[in-house]
């Protein structure tokens, strides 16, 4: 029998002890870690390299889509099942752009919770059946899983410059406009500039959903050297 690894990264200590219990409980599953915050996390992550990742979207919600957006960043294995205390929209598509697997409810069966993490370590996509957006979320999911990166590299490298691809770059990775000012020399009005025309071009509204299409289209680091890059990009 195959036993499936899973972490727990959730801000209520009360709720990981309750976890570990259920979990525990179970012949296929063994609890390898465990997190209260996105830095937590990101080490379990590293050392434990669990199969699933119960991820709270309250850690908060930026944090839980940044730690998405990491994992994707460095092609970690790791699947992810959101647990959420109540049906967020906004919540809900954010994380299956970011590569969410699963998305359930807290107050989810716990029968129902073992065998969403049996199916989303298979590779499906599940997520709680009494969820408005469910079928919206199955769509999303499927469309960051697939392999259509390129395609999106294309797009986005053709109309954003080399220094809007090297602020991406950071925002990508949680960096707020006064650590990209400072790792780039400019100040963090020019920053602010550059993000203002970055959302114009890809008609987004925050930089959260601009870094959701910088990580789905994988692009590699805009410093690289000329003659290595696969694509030509525009100066500013």
């Amino acid at each position: 029998m195959e036993l499936i690894k899973v972490a727990i990264a959730d801000a209520n200590i009360f709720l990981r002890e309750g976890l570990k219990r259920v979990l525990g409980a179970q012949s296929d599953l063994v609890v390898v870690g465990e997190a209260g915050d996105d830095f937590e996390t990101a080490d379990i992550v590293e050392r434990a390299k669990p199969d699933v990742l119960l991820l709270d979207l309250e850690i908060p919600r930026e944090k839980a889509v940044r730690t998405l957006l990491e994992l994707k960043r460095k092609d970690v294995p790791t699947k992810v099942l959101i647990l959420s205390p109540f049906p967020e929209p906004e919540g809900i598509l954010d994380t299956a752009k970011a590569g969410a697997r699963g998305y359930a409810l807290k107050s989810i069966l716990p029968s129902t919770l073992m065998q969403a993490i049996r199916r989303i370590h298979r590779g499906e996509i599940w997520v709680d059946s009494r969820l408005d957006y469910a079928d919206t979320f199955v769509e999303f999911a499927r469309q960051a899983c697939a392999d259509d990166a390129d395609t999106l590299e294309n797009e986005l490298t053709a109309v954003l410059t080399r220094r809007e691809l090297e602020i991406m770059a950071l925002v990508a990775t949680g960096q707020r406009n006064a650590e990209i000012g400072k790792k780039l020399f400019i100040s963090v009005q020019t920053v602010k500039i550059h993000l203002n025309h970055v959302f114009d071009k890809l008609n987004v509204g925050n930089r959260t959903q601009a870094a959701l299409l910088f990580a789905q289209a994988k692009i590699p680091d805009a410093d690289q050297k000329p003659n290595d890059s696969r694509r030509p990009l525009l100066v500013d």
